[in-house]
């Protein structure tokens, strides 16, 4: 009988956390799932995933999710659906011993994205705070759920080991020019192609091989995903209806057709392509693509982008 006993106990143990085990139980927070505007459903159904996910990984809180909360209260799926903004609603969840509430929205208003997210105290059935973030993508999603949460519990929410948070939350903007968004953090976000480029070339005269680790190894913004372009995202740039009169430097001359929020110092930044001992690089005077040896470091530079998603 007693051997029964201690078997049934031990099918159990895994389910309880250390800090429960040993009476240092963790504050409780509930998820409701994100309702949505103008957006795929599919999308707020995942960034509510993340969002339980996110939590979780702060180890602050033991988080149950709305399908959760209906299980163990018993409640029906249309009770569910009505929300818990509501007294009634949230002193039921603090009788449950679920100390705060997290609800929001994810939506699209015109060509902005925007998460907003809403802290409920359930001990007095209250609303605490609120938090909403924007940003110009579907790709930046993720990452505007992320601020936003940090904001909300006023912790640090950050990437997974190896992850990297890709969001123009990190710098404020500064300009625009059509398509074209000038950041603080020394960034220029192409709406159209949603790559990040930095604000300015290299500088000076580079090689291919130099301005190849230039890139990898810029840090702009924060960002550690830095590359060198390829020929056709540097062609995407030109704009035979705009003169960048930005100063040339190192010898070069003439007019680049390309925003002036990025400043370029002379006329034809390489590009990622080889080809043998040759590289390409694009020229921002004539519109033209062009090759030329890697060891060649006159009138070239190293122009650095990432993917903004």
């Amino acid at each position: 009988m007693r051997l029964s006993i201690f078997l049934f106990l031990l099918a159990f143990i895994p389910y309880f956390s250390p800090l429960t085990v040993f009476g240092k139980e963790l504050p409780k927070i509930a998820v409701w799932d994100l309702t949505y505007g103008d957006i795929k459903p599919a999308y707020a159904q995942d960034l509510t995933s993340i969002l339980v996910s996110e939590i979780s990984r702060l180890g602050k809180y033991e988080v149950y999710s709305q399908e959760n909360v209906r299980t163990l209260a018993g409640w029906t799926a249309e009770r569910m659906q009505l929300g818990c903004t509501d007294t009634k609603c949230l002193t039921a969840l603090g009788q449950m011993d679920i100390a705060k509430l997290i609800s929001g929205r994810v939506g699209k208003i015109g060509n902005r994205y925007s998460v907003s997210l809403n802290l409920f105290d359930t001990q007095n059935a209250r609303a605490e705070k609120s938090v909403s973030e924007f940003g110009r993508s579907e790709d930046e999603l993720i990452d505007l759920v992320q601020v936003a949460l940090g904001k909300l519990l006023g912790v640090e929410v950050s990437p997974p080991s190896g992850g990297q948070r890709p969001s123009t939350s990190s710098g404020s903007e500064i300009g625009r020019d059509g398509r074209f968004i000038a950041y603080s953090n020394g960034t220029v976000l192409d709406t159209r192609t949603n790559l990040m480029w930095a604000a300015k070339d290299n500088g000076s005269n580079i090689n291919w091989a130099n301005a190849k680790s230039y890139c990898e190894n810029y840090r702009a913004g924060g960002y550690t995903d830095w590359r060198m372009p390829t020929q056709d995202e540097l062609a995407g740039l030109y704009d035979a209806g705009k003169t960048n009169k930005n100063p040339p430097t190192g010898g070069c001359s003439g007019n680049y057709h390309l925003t002036e929020l990025i400043h370029l110092t002379c006329c034809c930044p390489w590009a990622s392509e080889t080809r043998g001992s040759g590289a390409a690089v694009f020229l921002f005077h004539t519109g033209r693509r062009f090759w030329t040896h890697q060891s060649n470091a006159f009138i070239t530079r190293a122009l650095p982008v990432r993917s903004g998603k």
